[in-house]
């Protein structure tokens, strides 16, 4: 059977229906093949580049780099690189190049051959990205706020300019150590902090700002105010954090506060001074016309006798409101006797039943902090009774885990879901969670599945 002679295709066809663009030339660079891939890319034809010098497409700024890469050719090299190349119409585009040598049979260049590929749009994608890149990172170092990116594990891999300069870390410094180096304790650990609040019910924060307290170089502590986004990029969970330094927020606050104290107070010696003394010497004066209209058989003593027991009531309710607003000296009498004589007065003056569950001995290091759980517990109590009608309080005070808590809870008609999203939090709320905040604690006020409200305040504590 006569075998069927199988026609084998002209190479040249071949090259000249490839999408790169494939060319050859002579050992000077002299053109000899030129396909129709590269007229597309260069918009010579082959007709206008046969027999002409390869130099032709490469501009004036590339003629050096064009003979360099002409030498290492004829010496036997390959040349492969990205580089700029000029069109018929006078273009720069961008060209990806891949060029070696034909091989005589003793081994000398007789020949190059050399592939052509237009990444123009690649290197204009190429630059839009390094624009954005560097405006990004403009604002990054320029804004006022410090920006900090860690991965799961904690491991700081961005500290903005604004960052160096709140925390005292140069970028050298802190880039690759672990994010509590930055956060004070008992806030830090040997844990890994950012990989414990991505798995806890912190998590439910990332986006919102919340406060806490930051260590800077020198060991030194400061409030700051934080909000945390995380991002899934090439398959791993990264977290920014967007840090204010709060540090004259919180002295504006303590000022504000100290203010209002010192208000108080003054309020609470004239309440005791000035108005519970003429209280006391009208019911001095009305007992004694009482005794006198009775005595004489004066018709109306019942009535006035009444008048000097609601005076009396008037007097000693204005007492225990006076002795409210004037400061406890903590650490004399302690933060247990304190609030053992705040519930004394509650009972007193609203008729309910106000206890303290306290469990451990709290000495307190300064009366700041006396003052402020103090104040806390105090509006808490007025907010059960006159805004949640409750009749039974009960507050708690315990030391766990480095930390004081104080809790007071109420059965009172609590928050409803509803009030929750129609009302925001009024002056009192936002007072307590300042006062908390200038301790380095935090306010949460929530519902147990008893349906009682509990207001939870708690700060660090060195046991």
């Amino acid at each position: 059977m006569r075998k069927q002679m199988i026609e084998i295709p002209d190479p040249r066809q071949i090259l000249e229906h490839i999408n790169q663009g494939i060319i050859s030339t002579d050992l000077n660079g002299i053109v000899t093949f030129w396909n129709t891939a590269c007229e597309q890319i260069f918009g010579y034809s082959s007709e206008e580049m046969i027999n002409e010098p390869l130099s032709k497409i490469y501009p004036f700024v590339a003629e050096r780099r064009y003979y360099e890469d002409i030498q290492k050719l004829k010496s036997g090299k390959e040349v492969q690189g990205q580089w700029k190349s000029i069109t018929k119409e006078g273009e720069i585009i961008w060209i990806d190049v891949y060029a070696k040598p034909l091989m005589r049979d003793n081994g000398k260049p007789e020949a190059f051959i050399a592939s052509a590929h237009n990444i123009g749009e690649l290197k204009n994608i190429e630059q839009k990205l390094k624009e954005n890149k560097a405006r990004a990172q403009a604002i990054l170092e320029t804004t006022v706020d410090g920006i900090i990116t860690t991965d799961i594990e904690g491991q700081i891999l961005n500290f903005n300019h604004s960052a160096c300069r709140m925390f005292g870390y140069s970028e050298e410094e802190i880039v690759g150590q672990n994010l509590n180096v930055l956060i004070p304790k008992p806030h830090s650990s040997d844990d890994n902090y950012v990989n414990r609040y991505s798995e806890t019910v912190e998590q439910r924060e990332v986006g919102y700002r919340r406060e806490m307290m930051g260590r800077r170089k020198d060991g030194e502590t400061f409030p700051l105010e934080l909000s945390i986004s995380e991002v899934e990029w090439e398959g791993r969970r990264l977290f920014t954090a967007v840090i204010n330094d709060i540090s004259e927020r919180r002295r504006l606050e303590r000022e504000i506060l100290r203010i209002s104290e010192e208000e108080r107070r003054n309020l609470g010696q004239d309440l005791h001074d000035g108005l519970g003394q003429m209280l006391t010497g009208i019911h001095l004066i009305s007992k004694n016309l009482a005794q006198k209209l009775e005595s004489k058989g004066i018709p109306g003593s019942d009535e006035v006798r009444e008048i000097s027991d609601l005076v009396k009531e008037a007097d000693e309710y204005a007492k225990a409101l006076a002795h409210g607003m004037v400061n406890v000296d903590f650490k004399e009498e302690g933060l247990e006797a304190a609030l053992e004589q705040l519930t004394q007065q509650i009972e007193k003056l609203f008729d309910v039943n106000c206890l303290v569950n306290n469990k451990d001995s709290i000495s307190l290091s300064n009366n700041m902090q006396g003052m402020h759980l103090y104040r806390i517990a105090q509006e808490s109590i007025s907010n059960a009774v006159k805004h949640g009608k409750a009749n039974n309080i009960t507050i708690d005070l315990k030391k766990e885990n480095g930390s004081l808590q104080l809790s007071v809870k109420d059965d009172g008609i609590g928050f409803t879901e509803s009030q929750k999203k129609k009302k925001k939090p009024g002056m009192g709320i936002n007072i307590m969670r300042y006062r908390a905040s200038i301790l380095s604690g935090r306010i949460e006020i929530f519902e147990t599945d008893n349906q009682e409200t509990k207001v939870v305040c708690t700060i660090p504590f060195n046991i």
